[in-house]
């Protein structure tokens, strides 16, 4: 449940999953684990994190690291700290990886699994936008 003082509009997972992030403009890949995921992004961590504001295209190995289940999206990193970097998803690359993400939010969340599909079906209003 969110508290009154929680900013974030969409609910995290805490999950350890393989993840590469591709840095667009030289193609440098940053691997980790993720912490934590979300609709609207996650945190990866790692040792070498890239700049805040680094462009990103993401990769989420959400059936393991030789899965063919893929979570691909773009992104741009939004926060740093010492055990890595947060990448906020800027839009979804196909309709397999936003299906492979909702699915992967929607099965793992805690808590009332009504509010997680109204803040799902929320970010797909939010990105038809875009």
């Amino acid at each position: 449940m969110k508290s009154g003082k929680e900013l974030r509009k969409y609910t995290r997972i805490t999950m350890k999953v393989t993840v590469e992030a591709l840095r667009v403009s030289d193609e440098i890949i940053c691997g980790g684990n993720t912490e934590c995921i979300s609709m609207n992004g996650l945190f990866i961590e790692c040792d070498t994190p890239f700049t805040l504001g680094t462009e990103c295209v993401i990769k989420v190995f959400v059936g393991g690291p030789r899965s063919d289940i893929l979570v691909h999206a773009r992104g741009k990193v939004s926060f740093l700290n010492a055990h890595g970097m947060a990448v906020e998803m800027v839009s979804h690359l196909g309709l397999d990886s936003y299906n492979h993400l909702r699915n992967l939010v929607l099965y793992n969340a805690d808590g009332d699994s009504e509010i997680v599909e109204s803040e799902i079906t929320a970010h797909l209003d939010q990105i038809r936008e875009v």
